[in-house]
């Protein structure tokens, strides 16, 4: 490959320019090379230098694939759609993190498995009136159930619903003191 140096003055208190013009890497070819292409695959960062019509040639004959087979293909697309970093699975069919509960601490009971229903003891007044007044009648009872049951009567009986109507208004309040009571009693279930 050859470097050409060019030196043109344009008058006597000009500084003179340098411009460094490469010739084509195609065999005879005189046209200097303005654009760079890859040596090869295995060499992406050292460039030769082509004119434009050598150029195009070359880049229609590339093929960084050519001797690749399919799967190495497909491997390859992966690896660039990561940036080639390396990459775990955290799936949890993993057997890596199966027995996650034994590989960290129980600090907290964040691994304690709550049961959602709770039977609670009904021969407590309080609690009966509490319960017929939210219309509860099941055996086993859960927050779900009492916090459903809790907003439709909220819903229907709020005073902004019934304009005003104070008989509506202290039919709420009850609900409300119901409510407390059974959320009393299930936390002291719970714990």
């Amino acid at each position: 490959m050859y470097i050409i140096l060019i030196m043109k003055k344009k008058s006597l208190f000009e500084k003179q320019k340098f411009t460094f013009k490469r010739k084509c890497y195609k065999k005879d070819c005189l046209n200097p090379g303005i654009y760079k292409a890859p040596k090869s695959k295995n060499e992406i960062k050292n460039y030769i230098w082509f004119c434009e019509e050598h150029i195009k040639s070359y880049n229609k004959e590339w093929d960084y694939c050519k001797d690749m087979t399919q799967k190495e293909i497909e491997k390859h697309i992966q690896l660039d759609t990561i940036g080639w970093r390396p990459t775990w699975d955290f799936s949890t069919a993993s057997r890596k993190f199966k027995d996650f509960e034994k590989i960290f601490s129980n600090y907290f009971d964040f691994f304690k498995k709550k049961k959602n229903q709770h039977k609670i003891n009904k021969n407590n007044s309080l609690l009966k009136n509490a319960l017929k007044i939210l219309n509860i009648n099941n055996e086993n009872i859960n927050i779900k159930l009492v916090e459903n049951k809790y907003k439709k009567l909220v819903k229907k009986y709020h005073p902004d619903v019934n304009k005003g109507n104070k008989k509506y208004e202290e039919k709420l309040k009850k609900i409300n003191k119901a409510f407390e009571e059974i959320k009393k009693q299930l936390i002291t279930k719970l714990n």
